[in-house]
């Protein structure tokens, strides 16, 4: 799930959009009348439908949700949007899946051509862009406007808020971070013990390294910390890691870095405790031979394939991985992720809007607090798709068994490396405040190519790059 890998097409993205605001294209015009708040947004006004007596006939209503994902996400969407409709019969939902790597293009295809969802998935770069255009609900209008939940009910890291005052343009679709995934039956034949789960009992960087070099192998079966060990023909690694921005930044987060300065004036990742964060990481790769380069990433499955494959001893990835792996029971555990100066879990999700072109706005919030809510929705958390944005789920014994104990999709670890960490120790990613998200994290991480290559150190690539991306640096967006 989550806002994943961000190397989109951006060209046609940005061509579509043009054409939006050129053409003075909408996403549709609404059949309510607007209330407009003393911010200047706009308030939830009940739709026909929904203000109707519970005796009375509802006409029915038909939404329209857009969503990326695995196959399996898939058909957690397709089912919790069926038992949605299941709960309130006069509504039916049309959920559209679009490949995230198309996701962009065709999301702004079907709003130049006034054929936009009511609701759905939104990339942070994307939705940043949309939201200076107001095409979105302001979500704290809605809470605002509503007797049964509150924005207080959630965690606090996970609001997308806009540039106007009061503005949260988007709730995160859900809570998900990192840490480490490992395969039971390599750590036990290395006879290695497992990564602890609690963020203050994290193996150091050193123990991370060393564990790491005994679950890779080479052809002969000589580990990398073997006499004779051949880098050039391994057949099992270590540990594996994407290049995207948010493994990184996890990495760069648990050292003190960031990306940008606190005062949000300031390039940051040139800095040294974000230099060695990348560093350590391309070292994996390219001194200590445990994690595949990039070259050889190409040929190697997705990261819960190469875990259940055996390709791979370690990875260090995100939470939605869960579904995939449970859904293969695969022998699995989960480990917090390595401690440089800390081990926290950085909150990582895609953004969930509505857009102000439906034509049905109450029950497009009705779905949307439908999806939020366990409750409505267990299996998209009980699979390991998702964890809750709502804090109950993470306190209350009685919710928590229903989703996080006793499947498959949540083994020994998950509380403590992910639920409990996430819960106490959890920070906001860059999606969240990152002004110009798209263009700078782009800008950065392919960057970084000639370091995961090694040709070229981490401080040198980055130094390099920071008086060229400083002119794209426009701030942190604040709390609203």
């Amino acid at each position: 799930m989550l806002q994943k890998k961000r190397m989109m097409k951006r060209s046609l993205v940005v061509l579509f959009a043009s054409m939006i605001t050129l053409t003075g294209c909408t996403t549709g015009t609404s059949t309510k009348e607007a209330a407009v708040t003393p911010a200047g947004t706009t308030a939830a006004q009940p739709s026909k439908e929904a203000a109707a007596t519970p005796e009375a006939k509802k006409e029915p209503v038909k939404l329209k949700y857009t969503y990326w994902g695995s196959p399996q996400e898939k058909t957690a969407i397709e089912n919790a949007t069926k038992k949605f409709t299941e709960k309130y019969p006069w509504i039916t939902v049309d959920p559209v899946f679009i490949p995230e790597s198309d996701y962009d293009a065709k999301i702004t295809a079907m709003v130049a051509g006034n054929e936009s969802p009511d609701a759905g998935y939104m990339h942070s770069e994307l939705g940043e862009a949309w939201q200076n255009e107001e095409k979105f609900v302001n979500i704290n209008d809605l809470f605002a406007n509503d007797k049964e939940v509150k924005k207080s009910d959630f965690l606090d890291y996970i609001w997308f808020n806009g540039t106007k005052p009061n503005y949260t343009y988007a709730i995160s679709s859900a809570a998900e971070s990192f840490a480490i995934f490992y395969n039971k039956d390599l750590f036990a034949e290395a006879k290695v013990e497992a990564p602890p789960a609690k963020a203050e009992n994290a193996w150091t960087w050193d123990q991370f390294v060393a564990a790491a070099q005994k679950l890779t192998l080479d052809k002969n079966g000589k580990n990398a910390a073997d006499p004779g060990f051949d880098p050039n023909n391994i057949k099992q690694f270590g540990v594996s890691f994407e290049s995207w921005w948010g493994p990184i930044m996890a990495q760069v987060v648990n050292n003190g870095g960031d990306i940008i300065s606190k005062d949000g004036k300031t390039f940051a990742l040139d800095q040294p405790e974000a230099i060695e964060a990348v560093q350590r990481l391309a070292d994996l790769i390219n001194k200590y031979h445990v994690a595949p380069s990039p070259t050889q990433m190409k040929s190697i499955p997705s990261q819960a394939v190469a875990l259940q494959s055996k390709i791979v001893a370690m990875s260090m990835h995100g939470q939605w991985i869960n579904l995939d792996l449970g859904a293969a029971k695969v022998n699995y555990g989960i480990g917090a992720l390595p401690k440089m100066k800390q081990s926290i879990a950085m909150g990582i999700s895609g953004a969930s809007v509505i857009y102000k072109s439906t034509k049905h706005l109450e029950e497009t919030w009705m779905l949307t607090k439908f999806l939020a809510d366990p409750a409505g929705a267990i299996d998209l958390y009980k699979g390991g798709l998702w964890m809750p944005t709502m804090k109950k789920w993470y306190t209350d014994p009685a919710l928590v068994a229903q989703w996080a104990e006793n499947n498959p999709a949540h083994p020994e670890g998950f509380k403590d490396a992910f639920m409990n960490n996430l819960l106490n120790n959890g920070v906001a990613s860059a999606g969240y405040y990152l002004m110009n998200f798209g263009k700078v994290t782009d800008m950065t991480f392919s960057a970084l190519d000639p370091v995961w290559l090694g040709k070229s150190t981490a401080e040198k690539a980055l130094k390099d790059l920071a008086p060229k991306v400083q002119p794209e640096i426009k701030g942190r967006f604040g709390a609203n």
